[in-house]
């Protein structure tokens, strides 16, 4: 399992080079196919927020999970497809141009992965008039290769205004190109949960991402053995949307977390505006710890929890911890998003594909993307763009 992750991540850079080729003998370049059938409604709008660089699209769906992913694939088709394309030679260049492993890697996902995703998949790949195989494709990729990355929340005493912080940075690969089609997709899926997730066109899983029943979540990838690692389980993308779409407390949203079939090691922050408060989790496909701020030994610090980079390091704590624990304890009791954006992300350098802080408890995030090839500009030194799932929702 080790070895998987770790080769994905190996031709994640390799495949910006790629994109300068020419692609149309790979046999996942295919052309778009036509809609069978009748013209079907279209649950869904796009627009964008911010200018140049910065611009993010803004994808709403409504609607059965069929109904959603349509309007995605649909509204979305020309810029899902570029997107699938790098992700997909990203993850299939170390392995000889074979994608049979990411097929061998669906296999043993599928019977875990719900069936109301499977049929907004289906969807999607029937609006975007593509093979349904790029779409699953995609959605193996993070539990093959993503690591790293930063989070913290803070509430209460500890923050300025009392209400729950938090953020999520995403330290990955900028080179493959992924950034190149940001989106902030706000679902609105029948029956259950309204959330935004900040991600990509053409992804339905939630790495990043904030329900109406103000619930944030925030991960980072983690080993801690090839033993306690497996394919056969949920992917953690749609872990974390049913805590998006099925939790109404923090509790609901941990122990969605606790029950699953989780694959590989992952840490979570799991935050809830209403109470506030949060929880900090270290999981592997044996084992699910849950940690509040008393649970972190003489590093603790009051209604605050975090992790940067793994939970530890050769030097114990290990550096990154060490230094977002500096910030945090100098600036307790005034954190607000001044000192997520300013001084965690960017300060520290952490959040280089995408830079999220939430104020969860008002529903608000800001969100910053990296730059497109050539500059390759981290996330941390774009402009942050204000966005309110509230106003989304009304």
């Amino acid at each position: 399992m080790k070895n998987t992750r770790t080769t994905v991540c190996r031709g994640l850079w390799i495949v910006g080079m790629l994109a300068l080729l020419p692609v149309s003998g790979l046999v996942w370049a295919q052309a778009p196919q036509a809609d069978a059938g009748a013209e079907k409604p279209l649950n869904g709008t796009l627009s964008s927020i911010g200018e140049g660089e910065d611009l993010i699209h803004v994808l709403t769906v409504w609607g059965t999970p069929y109904e959603m992913g349509y309007a995605h694939g649909k509204l979305c088709g020309d810029r899902i497809r570029a997107f699938y394309l790098r992700l997909t030679m990203a993850a299939s260049f170390e392995m000889g141009g074979d994608t049979k492993v990411l097929d061998q890697a669906w296999a043993a996902m599928e019977p875990y992965v719900p069936k109301r995703y499977q049929e907004e998949m289906k969807g999607l790949a029937d609006g975007a008039g593509i093979d349904i195989k790029m779409v699953r494709w995609a959605h193996v990729v993070p539990d093959l290769s993503e690591f790293h990355c930063t989070f913290f929340a803070a509430w209460g005493d500890a923050t300025e205004d009392g209400k729950l912080h938090q953020i999520r940075a995403l330290d990955y690969e900028m080179r493959a190109g992924i950034q190149d089609e940001p989106a902030l997709i706000v679902c609105k899926p029948k029956g259950r949960n309204a959330f935004v997730q900040v991600g990509w066109l053409g992804f339905i899983g939630v790495i990043s991402g904030m329900s109406a029943e103000k619930i944030a979540l925030s991960e980072i990838g983690e080993h801690f053995s090839d033993d306690v690692e497996t394919l056969a389980g949920e992917p953690m993308p749609f872990i974390m949307r049913r805590a998006l779409e099925d939790a109404d407390t923090l509790d609901e949203a941990v122990e969605i977390f606790k029950t699953a079939h989780r694959t590989s090691s992952f840490l979570y922050c799991v935050g809830d505006g209403k109470i506030p408060a949060a929880r900090k989790l270290r999981t592997s496909k044996d084992f699910c710890e849950v940690y509040g701020p008393d649970d972190q030994g003489d590093r603790a610090l009051p209604n605050v929890v975090y992790w940067s980079m793994g939970t530890e390091g050769p030097e114990g704590e290990g550096k990154w911890n060490k230094n977002v624990r500096e910030v945090l304890t100098s600036k307790l009791g005034k954190i607000d998003e001044t000192v997520g954006m300013k001084d965690i992300m960017t300060g520290l350098g952490t959040g280089n594909l995408h830079a999220v802080h939430y104020n969860v408890s008002d529903l608000v995030l800001w969100v910053a993307n990296a730059t497109p090839a050539p500059e390759f500009a981290p996330a941390y030194k774009q402009n942050f763009l204000r966005f309110s799932l509230a106003d989304a929702l009304r």
